[in-house]
């Protein structure tokens, strides 16, 4: 089978810096041509299940990516797909977090983010809850190819389940926005053949990211 994981187009608070977490926050304009870019990218691929977080950012990118690319299967929304929980951080931009929790940030940061935000949750904790998700999805679809929708951290997550990533390097993994990774599994074996990838999304690039 063919896992292919892809991060949320950007929402209002992307646009903004804020602190999403587990907050549903709807697309902008910009992340929903985003997650049609990716879909018309896709046109051909026969996508046979889909699968989501619950949340509105997630959920409107999978369902844009599919209509984009022509496939019509059911999303079904699995709540172990959302974002890291960051606390009393979410709705914050990242430049008030450095002055009203100047302390608690830097000590994350130094961490490599694996501990908690105030009362928040922590890297070990994510990744249970992920797994679970993983064997969720795994059980329910043998072959095939299918996608999943979710959050930078829910798909950093998952690739270091997936490959036996120690998650002390979940801070050097990078997931853009409406980005593609692929991971192909045969025989309870996993390869990563695609990280990252945003080449669909030149046309929807802002001046300041060329």
């Amino acid at each position: 089978m063919r896992l292919l994981f892809v991060r949320h187009g950007e929402s209002i608070w992307n646009e903004e810096e804020r602190v999403q977490g587990q907050q549903d926050v709807p697309l902008s304009e910009r992340g929903q041509n985003q997650s049609i870019a990716l879909g018309k990218r896709l046109k051909g691929v026969e996508i046979s299940a889909c699968f989501s977080s619950p949340l509105k950012r997630a959920f409107e990118t999978a369902d844009l990516v599919l209509t984009a690319s022509g496939n019509i299967v059911p999303i079904t929304t699995l709540p172990e797909l959302v974002e890291r929980n960051f606390g009393y951080w979410e709705g914050m931009k990242i430049d008030e977090l450095k002055v009203l929790f100047a302390e608690d940030f830097n000590r994350w940061v130094k961490s490599h983010y694996i501990s908690p935000p105030p009362n928040g949750e922590s890297i070990e904790d994510l990744m249970a809850r992920v797994e679970r998700g993983l064997k969720k999805i795994l059980a329910q679809s043998q072959s095939g190819t299918v996608l999943v929708v979710g959050h930078s951290g829910s798909i950093k997550a998952a690739i270091c389940i997936l490959f036996q990533i120690p998650y002390q390097s979940f801070a050097k993994l990078k997931i853009n926005n409406a980005s593609l990774t692929i991971v192909e599994i045969q025989d309870s074996q996993s390869w990563l053949t695609l990280l990252n990838d945003t080449c669909h999304l030149h046309d929807t690039a802002s001046e300041n990211e060329i």
